[in-house]
């Protein structure tokens, strides 16, 4: 066999290149079929090698590797041999390297004892860049502690051969699992959506935690595999099972260490790879012929998103080895500050600061104080019985960046928001552990998101701080902005959607006549016209205004609701200029055409820029950074 075996060659991309160790306690979640279809990606990358060793061996057979073509050895010989690998003996001696001379006799000795052989005897080829070692019957068994030190030993060997390395694992939580994520660079965990797959994983990732505690290097991100496109994923109770985990998977974060002008800062990081290994029966097509997704074809979506997911896994390992040299490098120069800087210290202390008793001890410094800028604006929110800590996130994150965030950006808001917390918490405060439980009493301070940029934020805060106003209550955010479903595909949105707690007023930020409505979609809605605009407010539960009363600013003109089609209490505000020529909202027998609602703030606030509901000639016009992407002139047509 090992005459038959090509070495691999051909062109190796830039990059680390490493260990890739894919493990789940659950069966049943793709995790051979992840294994098998990254390592032919990567493959394109770099010389590969798949390390089998699920004793179903469903990671071989999906490359092609069954009976016939099987090695000598399998992976169980990884572990039961110490193979011998390098020049001969006399080499050594020719060269007085005598060190190494006695280092190879010690493998050769090992070797007799143990069984020897050539590593080319246990590995397949299943593509010229793409080698297989088998899994085989002896991994029934359960490796003794010297056998651990061989797989070390062979591992070394390959390691000079192959760029990269892939290791399919049983599903199961042993000494051998915990043993491939302390000696892979990197830990790959694939996670369906469902119910029974997630809550397997949480209680998996209690082993996984803990393991890190113990051994801060070992480097995990999840992937989410075989999610549904379509069908059954669209029926009620699935989809919500479906977003409820992704919710929290994409919650889960791990410290990092960023270097910039002001020092260093710990930041959390999604472990959640952002993409999706889609179900999908070509892939399982192509394990039937032995072959991977790329190599059969059918599914152009799904060999996709293995490219994207073997992109990310060398970021991922080129990002370990920069983080190794930065952090050594950092840390050498703390030192050598310190011991420069320490006698001279610690004298001016002693001679200069007389004693303190009982001081209490200077709280600590958040790394979102060092980044942002000095005065930058905070609030401190003491929680009490009930508080929602994601709504207070979305109303922080509408004032600091004036942007309608993902899911995923308000789970790594809070996470980042938790981590300042905790760091800085005085002695006597409690430790949070769950943005979701914040203990009641618990004074939490909240920073402009370090995650979160908004180049026109300068711009936009004012005009959503004038939405927020609007209502009667002290945490409101904006939930839905202009057109923002526009480039998503579907009907964009012609409003400025703004939550808040059920039954806060809201403020009519004109003086006006009423308009009242009622319809299916918009429910209850009230109307402020003045002059030749309008500015509307749907899904109101109270309305205090009847049709033709005059309503003066601040005036309270209803109630936050849900009537009509809303997913929550929300006030849906809409802006409209009269039309003659297109009628997309009318009132009182008067027609409007919708235009953002954003334009009336920037007409109270910039005083007589626009006129009649236009730009007029001889006034400036906003600056770039303050112009929308819809049109910014719409004149009335009479």
């Amino acid at each position: 066999m090992a005459q038959e075996l090509e070495t691999p060659s051909g062109f190796w991309d830039a990059g680390r290149g490493g260990i890739v160790h894919v493990a789940n306690i659950k069966g049943g979640v793709g995790k051979s079929t992840l294994a098998s279809n990254l390592a032919a990606t990567l493959s394109s990358h770099g010389p590969t090698l798949l390390i089998d060793l699920d004793m179903q061996g469903s990671a071989g057979i999906a490359l092609g590797i069954g009976s016939d073509a099987a090695p000598k050895y399998t992976s169980w010989d990884l572990f039961k041999r110490r193979f011998e690998e390098g020049a001969p003996l006399s080499a050594y001696l020719e060269s007085f390297d005598i060190v190494g001379f006695l280092s190879k006799l010690e493998d050769r000795v090992i070797s007799k004892v143990l069984g020897g052989g050539a590593v080319e005897d246990a590995i397949a080829r299943a593509t010229p860049m793409l080698h297989v070692v088998p899994a085989g019957s002896g991994l029934f068994n359960s490796p003794a502690g010297y056998q651990y030190g061989n797989f070390l030993h062979n591992l070394g060997i390959v390691k000079q051969r192959y760029k990269y390395i892939v290791v399919d694992t049983p599903s199961v939580w042993n000494r051998l699992t915990r043993f491939l994520y302390v000696n892979s660079d990197l830990n790959l965990i694939p996670v369906t959506l469902d119910a029974l797959s997630t809550n397997s994983f949480k209680e998996y990732l209690t082993h996984i935690k803990s393991l890190i505690s113990h051994n801060s290097h070992v480097r995990l991100r999840i992937v989410k595999n075989e999610v549904g496109r379509g069908g059954d994923e669209r029926t009620d109770g699935k989809a919500r099972t479906i977003n409820l985990n992704r919710s929290f998977l994409n919650s889960l974060c791990e410290q990092v260490a960023v270097h910039n002008d002001s020092g260093m800062a710990l930041l959390p990081q999604s472990i959640m790879f952002d993409l999706e290994i889609p179900e999908s029966a070509a892939i399982r097509d192509a394990q039937d012929a032995g072959k991977s997704v790329h190599e059969h074809g059918g599914d152009p979506a799904a060999a996709k998103a293995f490219d994207l997911l073997a992109r990310n896994v060398q970021q991922v390992l080129n990002g370990i080895h920069r983080e190794n040299i930065s952090a050594s490098a950092l840390e050498a120069k703390v030192v050598f500050a310190f011991k420069a800087a320490a006698a001279v210290a610690l004298a001016a202390i002693v001679a200069l600061n007389p004693a303190i008793p009982d001081a209490a001890a200077p709280r600590p410094v958040a790394p979102q104080q060092i980044v942002e800028r000095a005065g930058a604006a905070t609030f401190v929110h003491t929680f009490g019985k009930g508080d929602n800590a994601t709504r207070m996130a979305k109303y922080a994150i509408s004032v600091f960046r004036a942007v309608v965030p993902s899911q995923k950006e308000i789970s790594q808001y809070l996470t980042e928001t938790i981590d300042a917390y905790n760091m800085t918490r005085a002695i006597g405060e409690p430790k949070i552990v769950d943005y979701s439980r914040i203990p009641e009493g618990a004074k939490l301070t909240f920073y402009p998101p370090m995650s979160i940029t908004n180049k026109q934020e300068k711009a936009l805060a004012p005009a959503y701080k004038f939405f927020m106003d609007m209502i009667n209550d002290p945490y409101p955010y904006v939930t839905g902005d202009w057109c923002e479903r526009g480039t998503g595909g579907g009907q964009p949105h012609y409003a400025i959607d703004v939550a808040a707690a059920y039954g806060s007023d809201v403020l009519s930020p004109v003086d006006g006549i009423a308009a009242l409505k009622t319809e299916p979609a918009g429910g209850r809605t009230v109307a402020v016209m003045f002059g030749n605009e309008v500015i509307s407010f749907s899904h109101l539960e109270n309305r205090f205004v009847k049709e033709g009363d005059a309503v003066k600013k601040g005036m309270p003109i209803g109630t936050i609701g849900m009537t009509g089609r809303t997913s929550g209490p929300h006030v849906h505000v809409m802006y409209g200029i009269m039309s003659l020529s297109r009628h997309d909202i009318n009132f009182a027998s008067k027609n409007y055409r919708v235009t953002d609602p954003k334009y009336l703030f920037y007409k109270m606030a910039f005083g007589g820029g626009i006129t009649d509901g236009g730009w007029s000639d001889d006034e400036p016009q906003l600056s770039p950074s303050q112009q929308l992407s819809s049109p910014a002139s719409v004149p009335i047509l009479q």
